[in-house]
């Protein structure tokens, strides 16, 4: 919904001196990062940074190297405030723009801009965001934009489990479970096939709280607040 409301602000940060082009392989450009040295093309001017992001959001194939990237610190001990990617090219059909657009705003650029418009008070990260928080503030900062708290919590996690998503869908993808709901994936969908009960579950939630602290929950801790649930309706039989 906010594609062209993002691709505005980008401009905007080019015509002002905020964001530069740059077509350095991601290789080198990691390198340089790591070094802390500047790209060659940190200091074009404006009309050269316009003409490439013209170039890059065309979908040509000569604009696919080139990428948009923020002017911050790269001297900061804070890695992802070393000019990082704002924008780069994408010729896959969107599902819901279709061809519309050739070049999409990074996860960075976009957040911040759209928890702004749409009024988020506060932004709830989980902590392995931390690094990426003065990113947010420091783009929020850039563009002007109504101030959003960020509030960190840390991720949930059980014994012996994989949660991360990339992950679960290698097992989904190569067909070792049924799909998302199968009833050994730790899935909303996958655990109420199991016969989690939804207020047990919404309960469990909200005994967790927004804490920091990163720790690994057993399941018995979680089937235990189930059987308390249905505990209030369970028929039984002598």
């Amino acid at each position: 919904d906010y594609f062209e409301t993002i691709k505005q602000y980008a401009l905007w940060m080019i015509n002002n001196g905020l964001a530069y082009m740059d077509d350095t392989p991601q290789e080198q450009m990691q390198k340089e990062r790591m070094d802390r040295q500047h790209s060659k093309h940190r200091e074009q001017s404006p009309s050269e940074a316009m003409e490439y992001f013209k170039l890059m959001c065309s979908g040509k194939e000569d604009g696919k190297p080139w990428c948009l990237r923020a002017k911050m610190d790269m001297s900061s001990d804070n890695g992802t405030l070393r000019d990082p990617v704002l924008y780069r090219q994408n010729t896959t059909p969107h599902h819901r723009s279709g061809t519309k657009y050739k070049a999409y705003p990074t996860y960075d650029l976009a957040c911040p801009i759209v928890d702004s418009i749409e009024g988020v008070t506060h932004a709830l990260r989980t902590t392995e965001y931390d690094d990426r928080n003065a990113q947010y503030q420091n783009i929020s900062k850039m563009l002007g934009l109504r101030r959003v708290r960020i509030q960190t919590f840390a991720r949930m996690n059980f014994m012996y489990t994989v949660m991360s998503k990339r992950k679960l869908t290698w097992f989904v993808d190569t067909g070792r479970v049924t799909g998302w709901d199968d009833p050994r994936m730790p899935t909303v969908r996958g655990v109420s096939r199991r016969g989690i009960n939804i207020d047990a579950l919404k309960k469990f939630m909200c005994s967790q709280g927004a804490s920091r602290r990163i720790v690994n929950m057993e399941w018995s801790k979680f089937w235990a607040e189930n059987k308390k649930e249905i505990d209030k309706y369970a028929k039984r039989f002598m």
